[in-house]
């Protein structure tokens, strides 16, 4: 339901497959490669919606309808989710938010969630993590990039994502969107992210970054064509799988069907199959 709509528009756009001619021009001329920004759902980490909410409908009464569509809507369209992303919102109000929603759309009226069940039902959303990905990011340093995360994530998440996998020890860079105020695809965000690889550059290498030398991956349309206004390498990771991309190629589905099962989880990849596609992006980089 909540994984990033794409279509025949962005797939020709943002498909991309780099090769290693600029940053063989840096490693010459600054001494080191570029800086590399990976998202982390979706890219580092599998994302699991499905699950996320097959746990809130387990929290709520069995008499009651379990479509999430308006819910999702209303939380979007108040700011509620992009103010809890942003760390605008607390825990408590954010609660209390949500459940003001449910009684608005599903009509829930005899449970109020707590806060303790509301966050357990929200960690179900991060899934595993791709191994294969984060030593593939460990090989670009050792070929002298910078590397760092740059995520939209809650609280709550960011703690979930930090038991599965230690960004901070692993990483040289970390953007939480709840840490700095901004969420992709906000400029502000990237301009942080930026300054702060800035800094790692000139610390480590003495040299000066600039945007044509950072690289960023996403799998949201949106993120990554904001990512290309900042200047920044950037591609996006496709992860419908592959019977339908041959399905869209023979002309066999439509342009708003490609859009409606981009959102579906039975149409997408996971695992190691998901990190195979990162890595194509990557092209002959670690040559």
């Amino acid at each position: 339901m909540l994984w990033p709509e794409i279509s025949v528009n962005d797939i020709k756009l943002l498909d991309c497959v780099w090769t290693n001619e600029r940053a063989k021009d840096c490693q010459k001329n600054k001494n080191f490669a570029g800086f590399v920004f990976f998202d982390i759902g979706g890219v580092l980490i599998d994302l699991d919606w499905d699950a996320f909410f097959l746990e809130y409908s387990k929290l709520l009464p069995a008499n009651i309808s379990k479509n999430f569509n308006n819910i999702v809507e209303l939380l979007k369209n108040e700011g509620t989710w992009s103010k809890w992303c942003t760390g605008q919102m607390g825990a408590f109000e954010y609660a209390n938010s949500l459940n003001h929603a449910l009684q608005r759309t599903l009509h829930v009226k005899d449970k109020s969630l707590s806060v303790h069940e509301i966050k357990q039902a929200d960690s179900y959303v991060v899934g595993g993590v791709r191994h294969r990905v984060v030593e593939f990011a460990k090989l670009l340093r050792q070929k002298n990039f910078g590397i760092g995360v740059l995520s939209n994530a809650t609280t709550w998440h960011e703690i979930m994502i930090e038991k599965r996998l230690p960004v901070r020890d692993i990483f040289d860079v970390t953007i939480f969107s709840q840490d700095v105020g901004y969420e992709k695809p906000n400029p502000q965000i990237y301009k942080h992210a930026f300054l702060e690889a800035k800094k790692f550059v000139k610390h480590k290498y003495t040299a000066n970054l600039e945007a044509q030398d950072v690289y960023f991956i996403d799998d949201t349309p949106a993120n990554v064509y904001a990512a290309r206004e900042a200047g920044w390498q950037s591609g996006l990771v496709n992860l419908l799988n592959d019977v339908i991309l041959q399905k869209l190629n023979s002309g066999l589905i439509s342009p708003e069907e490609l859009k409606a099962f981009s959102k579906q989880r039975e149409n997408l990849l996971f695992g190691v199959l998901a990190g195979s596609r990162v890595e194509k992006i990557f092209g002959n980089m670690l040559e």
